[in-house]
């Protein structure tokens, strides 16, 4: 199964992990029967269609639990269990608490991650955008928690398929939040905002919504001292409530366009509740 098919795959279910999936629509995603589909899957990702969809329905409702103020009940249906027993009886096998206490101690997600901040690191200055919803080519990943490494080898391959006079925009999408996820299972998606006529890219659409932007200066190697520093100052205000859809990052200034690490620029885009 090509890798494009792969994708598509991932993308139906991630459009639709809260609802029954369409074996037909699988089939004919992949072109294969759904048991070959099923063992494709299963061998490259190291988990089931099925295991992967509840994991990503109890992922998303662990991001709304520590994001926004719905209720419980309002939050398993959402997400597509059919009642709060079920959800709450699956959320503590998964992650060894019940609902209510994950969201009475959701603080503490970030407490190991932002203790890792280096004193020096000062308040990140931040301003409120629109970003209008833009079309996208992505290819995704699985990533070790976002390790460079991984990401970096996954752009240098992009750059070896896009034309040398290829100029478009540059974004990263932190689809999964690391501080929940498995760190093995944490996906990654490199985009490019123009066509780059290549089968390997997967059209989607982006933005469309508010997003918190903050800068981060410098090569990638210490952004998640940047991160560190973004959650304790979010963990000290309540003027604004993060979104549990993915973070962005817009790659303004890279080694496309500057020679010098030292003047990377790259906005961190988080999203807020729709108002």
């Amino acid at each position: 199964m090509s890798l494009a098919k792969i994708q598509q795959i991932i993308r139906y279910i991630e459009l639709h992990y809260n609802e029954d999936l369409s074996i037909q629509m699988l089939e004919k995603l992949s072109n294969y029967s759904y048991r070959n589909t099923q063992r494709i899957f299963k061998h490259i990702f190291n988990e089931s269609i099925g295991v992967f969809q509840k994991r990503l329905k109890l992922e998303n409702a662990y991001k709304k639990l520590i994001y926004s103020n719905d209720s419980i009940s309002t939050i398993a249906y959402a997400v597509g269990f059919d009642s709060l027993q079920a959800f709450s009886k699956s959320f503590k096998k998964q992650f060894g608490q019940s609902p209510s206490n994950a969201r009475d101690e959701k603080k503490h997600v970030f407490f190991d991650f932002i203790a890792g901040l280096k004193a020096e690191y000062q308040p990140i200055p931040y301003d409120v955008i629109f970003l209008k919803t833009q079309q996208v080519f992505s290819i995704g990943i699985h990533t070790d928690q976002y390790r460079n490494r991984e990401i970096d080898q996954l752009w240098a391959h992009i750059d070896s398929l896009l034309a040398a006079d290829f100029t478009a925009g540059y974004y990263g999408i932190i689809v999964d939040q690391p501080l929940i996820t498995d760190r093995l299972k944490c996906r990654y998606e490199a985009c490019v905002d123009e066509d780059p006529g290549n089968t390997l890219f997967f059209s989607k659409h982006i933005m469309g919504r508010r997003y918190l932007r903050y800068i981060h200066r410098g090569d990638y190697h210490t952004i998640m001292d940047t991160y560190r520093q973004i959650y304790k100052d979010s963990l000290s205000q309540d003027m604004y409530v993060f979104d549990s859809d993915p973070i962005l990052e817009r790659y303004v200034k890279n080694e496309t366009n500057t020679t010098d690490a030292i003047d990377y620029v790259t906005e961190i885009l988080i999203p807020l509740q729709q108002k």
